[in-house]
């Protein structure tokens, strides 16, 4: 999908406003890890946000939400570089359903005593880290909460997932951002009020066009439309260099085993490793631990 995101600035650039249509994105992620609809809706949301933080990043950066539970669920990660190149995981593909009363997924429950981590690396020697308790489990909110917090940054965030018996249907992200604070009480209330009287963004993206969905908060001063795709780099040399870390005995016993099967968290592809590959890592590890 070309243009899946969309942002523009609006009274006079003091607010800005960027959404992202995901659909595509979720839909590849959800093959890709093989999801039950749970862990396909609450990956997908986090992939969305990731791409909603991309979109404001320096030349170079990268961030990455990492969400992390103390129980069945695991970490759920996604990543977005400055070029909206996303990749994600959840530790549990296959989460059981839990629904609300209105009967649309309960991901507060299912993250419930969660924690957020937003690592921003910006090229620098070491990333910045910012660590929260997950405000209440619905991920918009909590990332919200972050920009207000840690980037000083008054922002409101919509984040959705839709998805049937055939799979996702529509999947995406709003975000609504006060850059200039000193902006009149009556300004400020004029787009806070717009964003909450909006329809789920889930819902939107199925009847309307990314502009149109941008439009609502009046004639933007600029739109800028940007694309953004799953992209993992993940190698197996990459694979290989991480297999130095084990020791010498290690490395032998897995030789045993005639072949590994080593699959990347982001993006599951499986690499095969075989004895000759793991005889090349043994030789690489010793020629570092002599050099």
């Amino acid at each position: 999908m070309l243009n899946n995101v969309v942002q523009a600035g609006f009274f006079d650039n003091r607010v800005r406003v960027v959404c992202t249509n995901s659909t595509d994105i979720v839909k590849e992620s959800v093959i890709r890890h093989d999801l039950s609809p749970m862990s396909s809706v609450i990956l997908g949301r986090l992939l969305s946000a990731s791409i909603l933080l991309g979109s404001w990043m320096s030349e170079k950066e990268r961030v990455t939400l990492m969400i992390s539970t103390n129980d069945d669920v695991g970490d759920i990660v996604a990543q977005s570089n400055s070029n909206l190149e996303v990749k994600g995981y959840i530790s549990n593909k296959k989460l059981e359903a839990v629904f609300k009363e209105n009967g649309k997924f309960d991901v507060s429950k299912v993250l419930k005593n969660g924690s957020l981590n937003v690592i921003r690396d910006l090229g620098l020697k070491k990333p910045v880290v910012s660590n929260m308790p997950l405000i209440n489990g619905e991920i918009a909110e909590d990332i919200a909460y972050y920009m207000n917090q840690s980037e000083q940054v008054p922002s409101a965030v919509s984040l959705g997932v839709f998805a049937d018996k055939e799979g996702i249907v529509s999947a995406g992200g709003l975000m609504l951002q006060i850059l200039d604070r000193t902006m009149k009480d009556e300004d400020i209330a004029f787009f806070e009020k717009t964003f909450i009287n909006m329809d789920s963004i889930s819902s939107l993206l199925r009847k309307k066009s990314l502009e149109d969905i941008i439009k609502v908060f009046g004639n933007p001063d600029y739109i800028e439309y940007k694309n953004s795709s799953f992209v993992c780099n993940c190698s197996k040399e990459k694979v290989l260099n991480s297999l130095i870390t084990f020791n010498f005995d290690e490395l032998e016993e897995m030789k045993k085993d005639n072949e590994l099967a080593v699959h990347c968290s982001w993006c599951s592809k499986k690499y095969e490793i075989n004895s000759k590959d793991l005889d090349e890592v043994i030789n690489i590890k010793r020629r570092s631990d002599n050099a």
